[in-house]
């Protein structure tokens, strides 16, 4: 049984991060964010099959890491400036901390997905 919820949880995961993917076509630099949400749904689809490869996620948990890092400052003016309200709007150029807040929250999602898995792999270590 816990075996099945595993295998089900990762997937979904998994699914959602590839749905991740499918909505970066239209980004500015949609290769990028596609390359980093796609190996999470990797990552994500072997680790329900109890498949891991501990280096390469420490590697990406680490610049997904530098990345929320460098791109939290722009969370802090999104609220500041927009009092936490109207993610969605439209992207210009003189509000570049949405799509930046928007692109660090992806990334605390994604960040957050490999850490369940790290620490299933860390308690279920073959």
């Amino acid at each position: 049984m816990l075996k099945t919820v595993h295998k089900t949880l990762f997937l979904t995961f998994s699914l959602i991060m590839l749905s991740f993917v499918v909505v970066q076509y239209n980004d500015p630099d949609p290769w990028l964010w596609m390359t980093i949400y796609g190996t999470v749904a990797i990552f994500l689809a072997l680790g329900a099959f109890r498949i891991y490869f501990p280096v390469p996620m420490y590697i990406q948990m680490g610049l997904m890491a530098a990345g929320i890092l460098y791109l939290f400052p722009s969370v802090i003016d999104w609220i500041t400036l927009e009092k936490g309200e109207n993610l969605m709007q439209q992207m210009n150029n003189s509000k570049l901390y949405i799509e930046e807040t928007r692109e660090c929250g992806g990334l605390i999602v994604a960040l957050s997905f490999l850490i369940l898995l790290w620490s299933n792999f860390r308690k279920n270590k073959i």
